[in-house]
């Protein structure tokens, strides 16, 4: 399994196939979700989202999201602080092991 390295900017999350959602509520806060289907292994699927929020501004929210993102595709692939970045990935609960897209 490939090593899985965190997307430096938004920009690369995007050309990646995530999806990225930004809105502002009435109460003046930034709310920014970047969201990707997600399939392998025989699994049915599901939907990945990662949300950042800011009362400061879009490029904040932008931010958090992005740094949400990288954390939740570290913990779901492998890499700090999960598994190891480039150590393979361990059997699931039915001793299959995962195959995941990394983009």
């Amino acid at each position: 399994m490939a090593a899985v390295t965190d997307f430096a900017n938004e920009a690369a999350a995007i050309t990646a196939g995530w999806k990225k959602i930004q809105v502002v509520t009435t109460g003046g806060v930034f709310v920014t979700h970047l969201e990707k289907p997600v399939t392998g292994g025989g699994h049915s699927g599901s939907r990945m989202v990662a949300t950042g929020t800011s009362t400061v501004s879009a490029a904040a929210a932008d931010t958090a999201a992005l740094a949400a993102l990288n954390a939740q595709r570290r913990h779901r692939y492998g890499g700090a602080p999960g598994r190891a970045s480039g150590e393979s990935d361990s059997a699931d609960s039915r001793g299959s092991t995962h195959t995941v897209d990394v983009t």
